[in-house]
């Protein structure tokens, strides 16, 4: 057994003050204690330091999780305090769940099949509610910058199969989670991405729903949303109108269970993913590497057209529960948790909490070398992690790299102690309260695994922090970085719903951190960078601070949301922009920012996409289902521009 090496998390110093109402504490790790300025507001800042319910309405919150009953097919809007800067340009997606009682939105008004209930608020109908907010049909933002004064704003539900299904019935279909929800406590339900994602059932089947709402990715002119466990959807960037599943120009197959991560390689400029064919007794893991044109590679240089290449199996020892990956110049790594399998329940159900229990023990570190590897690629080292009384599970990679000598390879990570989880919560809104909240989410920090000589395993604490969705400057993604970005909680390091936005400095763990009002919640956060003059953008040779930072924030009073824009390199100040969408967009989870010169849509053009996107979609019965299929070729329609788009 590796001894383990285990970090002591810095003591922090926290300095709030009040910038135009906001309460914007800055932390550094130069002293050993906390220290509280007096507030020049009519509430004492110290109360709401000692008090929970002083930074955190919870009851605001919970608001964030609501059915989306109409969806915003273009939509202008303004900068409502500061301008937004001329060298943010490009286009901003993120997915999230939207529906949380099934089948709630309204057919189109030219539609021959109507359901036979009607759309419900939440709540009102418990067999229509989801049980879990992860469960929740899956809806893209789209943001496109402009000018300085306005963004073009769109927001559309995923037409997934199972999405479609449930609105023509106008009910919940797809029940195959809610005994896992119900009765596992503890990490495999956390809050507010669960360990247990899908039913284990492979293939397609009404136990396994893709909602297609954890990711959205931009790669090669197409946009992509991303589930873990089934096949992408296609995406119409302009209009977001959904083309359908995707088999990425043949290269996957109808039934292969893709994985919700995408990682993208700064040094050569391409993007990583990953399929993951779960079995009780072993798995198998296969890692696809894929140029700018989003063709399979074979290797560091070549191309392949037969989609033969491109690609690294993996065969891993038992049930491997994945869901998250970094890559470096030479290697992709994985975690698997430790899992012990009921092989007749794994056999006779597959229900997760039927078949799984996540042990307490040392998980394990999967090194596997890439097709680009310099050493034997598609070989693959196993290394124990020494088990510290925390799980390993469900690890949410920030960044990866190898250092200089390529004799150490460092990645950051969130971890979960998902030790403090008491129960679980099944019921709408789920948690109105702190306490509540505090005993169905694990507590989340900022960690530093180190390997050396590919043998021996050392972690670092660098925040303690409650932090999750953390983020970096994609120009550094498998290259050493200083700055991670995430969503931080109001009440430092106990545990609390993401809220605020913190840059956390990786050398001497020192963080800025900006907290919104208490009834306000940001989500991911995004590094945008600076577009140049002449259309290029800053890279890994400028300063790797020099952009912008986006969120989303939802304000639980009003039940809208807004954008906000932060200087990336000072944080605490606040953010420099706000644009008000004029809609609520519920809690999000995963997204992305393109600064493909391409992207840069008017409003003219998306606005007469959406125009046709919804004639079309309001023509048929099939509510824009793709129907084509070019079963001969093992093609679906959208396939046919991914396997010919050079050609056109």
């Amino acid at each position: 057994m590796v001894q383990s090496v285990i970090g002591v998390c810095t003591i922090l110093v926290v300095v709030l003050n009040i910038t135009n109402g906001f309460q914007a504490p800055v932390r550094s790790a130069a002293h050993g204690k906390r220290v509280r300025a007096q507030s020049v507001t009519q509430s004492s800042v110290e109360e709401n330091v000692q008090t929970a319910g002083g930074l955190v309405d919870m009851e605001a919150y919970a608001a964030g999780y609501f059915t989306v009953m109409s969806e915003v097919p273009c939509k202008v809007c303004s900068s409502a305090e500061g301008s937004l800067p001329s060298d943010l340009v490009g286009s901003y997606f993120r997915s999230g769940p939207a529906m949380f009682s099934a089948g709630s939105l309204p057919p189109p008004r030219t539609s021959i099949i109507q359901p036979k209930q009607p759309p419900l608020p939440d709540g009102q109908d418990e067999d229509r509610m989801v049980t879990h907010p992860f469960e929740g049909d899956g809806a893209v933002l789209a943001l496109t910058f402009n000018d300085a004064h306005s963004v073009t704003a769109r927001f559309r539900f995923v037409r997934t199969n199972a999405f479609t299904n449930e609105r023509k019935k106008g009910k919940r279909l797809y029940s195959g989670m809610d005994y896992t929800r119900s009765s596992d406590k503890g990490q495999p339900n956390d809050f507010p991405v669960p360990l247990y994602k899908h039913h284990l059932m492979p293939g397609l089947n009404k136990k396994r729903k893709n909602t297609s709402n954890t990711r959205s990715i931009y790669w090669s002119k197409k946009l992509l949303t991303l589930w873990e466990g089934g096949l992408p959807y296609k995406l119409d960037s302009l209009a977001l109108s959904t083309e359908g599943r995707s088999q990425l120009g043949g290269v996957l197959k109808e039934k292969d269970p893709f994985g919700a991560k995408a990682a993208y390689d700064a040094n050569t400029d391409r993007m990583l993913f990953y399929s993951n064919k779960q079995d009780a007794s072993s798995s198998v893991l296969t890692l696809y590497e894929f140029n700018s044109k989003f063709r399979l590679v074979s290797d560091g240089y070549g191309m392949v057209s037969d989609n033969e290449g491109g690609k690294v199996e993996v065969k891993m020892p038992g049930l491997a529960l994945i869901s998250d990956f970094a890559v470096t110049e030479n290697y992709a790594i994985f975690v698997q948790p430790p899992v012990a399998t009921n092989g007749m329940q794994f056999l006779m159900s597959k229900d997760p909490a039927k078949s799984c229990v996540l042990e307490s023990k040392s998980a394990l570190l999967h090194l596997v070398n890439r097709v680009s590897s310099k050493n034997n690629p598609g070989q693959t080292k196993t290394i124990t992690i020494p088990y510290d009384n925390i799980s390993d599970a469900d690890l949410q990679f920030c960044n990866a790299y190898e250092t200089n000598d390529s004799n150490t390879i460092i990645f950051d990570v969130i971890r979960s102690d998902a030790s403090n989880i008491k129960s679980t919560s099944t019921s709408y809104p789920w948690s109105t309260t702190l306490s509540d909240y505090a005993s169905t989410a694990s507590k989340k920090s900022l960690w530093r695994y180190t390997i050396v000589n590919g043998n021996t395993v050392s972690k670092e604490c660098l925040s303690n922090d409650q932090l999750v969705f953390g983020v970096i400057n994609p120009a550094y993604s498998g290259k050493q970085h200083t700055y991670i970005y995430a969503t931080v909680g109001a009440l430092q390091e106990k545990v609390a719903p993401p809220q605020g936005i913190t840059k956390i400095n990786t050398q001497d763990k020192t963080s800025q951190v900006w907290l919104p009002k208490q009834y306000e919640f940001c989500g991911e956060p995004m590094y945008a960078p600076k577009t140049n003059a002449d259309g290029t953008t800053t890279t890994a040779s400028t300063s790797e601070d020099d952009g912008y930072i986006l969120s989303i924030l939802f304000n639980g009073k009003t039940k809208l949301s807004s954008l906000l824009v932060f200087n990336a390199q000072d944080i605490t100040t606040g953010p420099i922009a706000k644009v008000d969408l004029g809609v609520g967009i519920p809690h999000g989870y995963h997204g992305c920012f393109t600064s493909n010169p391409e992207s840069n849509w008017s409003y003219e053009e998306i606005e007469r996409r959406a125009k046709l996107s919804d004639k079309m979609e309001g023509r048929g019965n099939m509510w824009n289902e793709v129907k084509s299929d070019f079963s001969g070729l093992g093609l679906r329609l959208d396939d046919i521009e991914e396997v010919l788009g050079d050609i056109f």
